[in-house]
């Protein structure tokens, strides 16, 4: 059976998915999903059947349907805000929405008809062919008008096919991860700080979009062709690169590719001494720019021009750090050490500063530090990036960060700006920003430019989710459940999400999921299902939990305290949480749902001006 949609056919007989042509390569799990979606199109199919239908006696959670459902969503190159062939139906399950035309066996060739002999010429009586009537001038006139006019068409099809196969202008840009030639998977973090080093410096020819790590980092190893990944990337090229560290010496080579039509426009290989490093980044990045033709501003020019020199050692420390903050968010005590030995060995070191206040601004956020106390050091830290290197854009966003942290929200605003102005492909100061903007109740703004973050990175899933994030502060629940579903396609195992999802479907009504959805982020507490029974109209059993667990505090502790008419002593609680403690949800004091059953009462507005969020 062949299943046809789109530019798609589905061989159910072969088991394969293919477009215009071409073999999509897909999980067999995947493939059965796709095949059971499609045999039961254009109805709702609840999540717990599509389980039973596919994974049959396996024992796995919806974590692996989700999984299935968004890579499928990367083949088919579909939208779920928007979806073409599989719909998302919150909570509930999917559908396959396109017209799909079945054939029950591949067409047969045509047979091919017998050649046609050309007719006998007829000879004249003197034994030649009769050719007379060929070579009058008129005949000859019009017969060459009649080739001319089959021509012409030709001719236009032809210049028109060149035209079509001309590589369209690089404008946007994907660096994916470099591939670590090292036999020692330790080397990995040092590939891919090349990879990011990269991105960042080209992240400052203000011509191209050029995309985070974050989105491009799913694509390691992927057994998709370079065009299938600029699509769902939606760039129009690609740069590939492989790294290899031997002793005191570095190999890069690097390809850059355009993706419509695929077409390597430039290649090249590098050996340089470990303590070139820096400068081989730049220059490299300056290359890639010039083979892409784009026009770099005599500010960018003198950026990818810099010599840096920092001691390899310092480097070292300093990838190793940058790796640890990205795969290990719980960790951060791994990353502050080496970050710290970098500058003790380089006190010049802009760059290792800047991240540094990073990874103390995040340790106030996750770790068991309280948020006072990290910000002040994140503080120190990123205004010595911003002091020893004025036109780094990580350094501004390092500082942004930690006045965010710090409650300075006005000057926080002003350095992202400045690191925005640097560098507009920082994802990162756009997010902080949008933050920023929506803690000082500027939500609609905030829900903008996470929107366009989100846009420009579209499988990154922590800027997805935080756009997920400000739809639910902005009191837009069904967009929000829409963009978390979105999300979990691309990671079912993302917490965050999770808690994100829970909050909304609390708001529209949907208690039992969102206390399944808190279950599954690992979110929940006794704080958290006190508030979660008050919400959901039952007093008794919150009240019951709140005095089983009479000393704790935390956010959610106190708004059921204030909702179950103990006001006092919840505004207490949530006065020492914001002003005292600075616990990371009290930021969003003036923006959360969560306080809105507060916002009245003239004792909630004054802990929210102490806390420097009311002055514009």
């Amino acid at each position: 059976m062949i299943y046809r949609f789109g530019r798609f056919q589905v061989d159910d007989d072969d088991f394969r998915l293919s477009a215009d042509g071409l073999t999509i390569p897909l999980e067999p799990r995947t493939m059965s999903v796709l095949l059971y979606l499609i045999r039961n199109r254009n109805r709702v199919i609840r999540k717990g059947e599509i389980l039973d239908g596919v994974w049959k006696e396996a024992n796995v959670t919806e974590g692996a349907l989700t999984r299935s459902i968004g890579l499928l969503r990367r083949a088919l190159e579909d939208d779920s805000r928007e979806p073409r062939f599989i719909e998302t139906v919150p909570t509930v399950g999917f559908r396959f929405v396109a017209k799909v035309s079945v054939l029950e066996a591949p067409a047969e060739a045509p047979a091919t008809p017998a050649p046609t002999l050309p007719a006998p010429v007829e000879a004249s009586p003197s034994g030649k062919p009769q050719t007379q009537m060929l070579a009058h001038p008129r005949r000859l006139w019009l017969l060459a008008g009649l080739l001319a006019g089959l021509a012409l068409p030709i001719l236009l099809g032809w210049f028109a096919r060149r035209q079509s196969e001309a590589p369209a202008p690089i404008r946007s840009l994907a660096v994916l991860p470099f591939q670590n030639l090292s036999n020692d998977p330790d080397e990995e973090y040092f590939a891919q700080g090349i990879t990011e080093e990269l991105i960042t410096n080209l992240g400052y020819a203000k011509s191209l979009r050029v995309l985070s790590r974050a989105s491009t980092a799913a694509f390691k190893n992927s057994q998709l062709s370079l065009p299938q990944i600029a699509e769902q990337l939606q760039v129009d090229g690609v740069i590939e690169g492989t790294v290899l560290r031997s002793n005191n010496t570095i190999r890069v080579t690097i390809r850059l590719t355009a993706a419509k039509p695929e077409r390597q426009l430039w290649a090249a290989s590098y050996e340089r001494d470990a303590r070139d490093t820096i400068t081989l980044q730049n220059r490299i990045a300056a290359e890639a720019v010039t083979q892409i033709r784009s026009q770099l501003t005599p500010e960018e020019q003198s950026r990818l021009s810099v010599k840096g020199r920092v001691d390899p050692e310092a480097y070292d420390d300093y990838l190793r750090a940058r790796f640890f903050l990205d795969h290990e968010p719980g960790q951060k005590d791994k990353a502050i050490p080496h970050l710290e030995h970098a500058i003790q060995i380089d006190p010049h070191f802009a760059a290792a500063y800047a991240l540094l206040g990073e990874a103390w601004g995040l340790q106030g956020v996750w770790g068991g530090m309280s948020n006072q106390q990290a910000s002040a050091k994140a503080l120190q830290y990123s205004r010595e990036a911003v002091s020893l290197d004025p036109a780094s854009s990580e350094a501004f966003a390092s500082l942004g960060h930690s006045l965010m942290q710090s409650r300075r929200w006005n000057e926080g605003e002003v350095a992202l700006r400045r690191a925005i102005d640097l560098d507009p492909n920082n994802p990162y100061a756009r997010e902080y920003l949008a933050q920023l903007l929506a803690q000082k109740g500027r939500v609609d703004e905030g829900v903008r430019i996470s929107r366009d973050v989100a846009m420009a990175e579209p499988v990154a899933v922590d800027f997805q989710r935080s756009y997920a994030d400000m739809l639910y502060r902005a009191r837009r629940y069904d967009e929000a459940i829409n963009q978390c579903q979105r999300v979990l396609e691309l990671d079912p195992n993302h917490q965050a999400t999770y808690t994100t999802l829970a909050n909304a479907l609390l708001e529209t009504g949907h208690y039992k999921e969102a206390e399944a959805a808190f279950t599954e982020g690992h979110f929940m507490d006794p704080g958290v299902q006190a508030w979660l029974d008050v919400r959901a109209g039952n007093p008794a059993a919150a009240r019951q939990l709140l005095n089983e667990n009479p000393n704790l505090i935390n956010v959610h502790s106190a708004v059921a305290r204030y909702l179950l008419g103990d006001q006092e002593v919840g505004l207490s609680q949530l006065d020492y949480l914001a002003n005292e403690k600075w616990a990371v949800k009290t930021y969003h004091l003036r923006n959360d749902p969560t306080f809105d059953a507060m916002r009245n009462d003239p004792r909630f507005s004054a802990i929210v001006k102490k806390s420097g969020l009311l002055d514009d």
